[in-house]
């Protein structure tokens, strides 16, 4: 905009130039002139490029959500002799495609800051022993539990925002020898999104 005005300026000086007579001039003003044109053409150029690029930094949406519970599945599950990864089977969204039901694991497609979040559901029957993980390629990230409750249900929440490079895994891990309780409701729920690309 600033190289735009100058062009501008300079060519009222050569126009003032041409009121006095200057043999010269006409072809300066002709030289204006097709300046001011192609500076028009480059600053169109400009703006597409930014279009382009700022599309290209947002990309395609990356987003799911899935809960454990299907019709078969109402009661107790666990507790099991080993750290079992938490498979919800009942995928309600999945933008991109990074959540694979069967392995109950999100992988990223791309490196960005994603933000994850999983509810576990106790029960007091017989004991409450509910302690799930949520896990970054085998590392921990945040905990949920539930062992010490006077009533009959309770939940856990847990939120992580995390940075993953593309292929790096995040899931659900269930605490060996605890379980988790589940029924009509979608009580137990694993979701995430990709807040930005890096």
């Amino acid at each position: 905009m600033q190289t735009a005005v100058l062009v501008l300026l300079f060519g009222g000086f050569l126009s003032g130039l041409h009121a006095e007579g200057d043999q010269d001039t006409p072809d300066l003003l002709s030289m204006v002139t097709k300046l001011q044109s192609q500076v028009q053409s480059l600053q169109s150029q400009v703006q597409s490029l930014e279009s382009s690029q700022a599309q290209l930094q947002r990309g395609s949406p990356v987003a799911f959500y899935a809960a454990f519970f299907t019709k078969s599945e109402e009661g107790n599950h666990g507790p099991f002799n080993i750290a079992t990864t938490i498979k919800y089977k009942q995928v309600i969204t999945n933008v991109g495609n990074g959540y694979n039901a069967a392995t109950g694991a999100f992988t990223a497609t791309v490196k960005g800051l994603y933000v994850f979040h999983f509810t576990m559901f106790g029960s007091f029957n017989p004991t409450p022993n509910a302690v799930a993980s949520l896990r970054k390629n085998g590392v921990k990230l945040a905990y949920a539990l539930d062992q010490s409750s006077s009533d009959s249900h309770d939940s856990s929440t847990r939120v992580a925002v995390v940075t993953l490079e593309a292929g790096d895994s995040v899931y659900v891990e269930l605490q060996a020898q605890s379980y988790f309780y589940d029924y009509h409701g979608d009580h137990n729920s694993f979701s995430g999104f990709l807040l930005f690309r890096m």
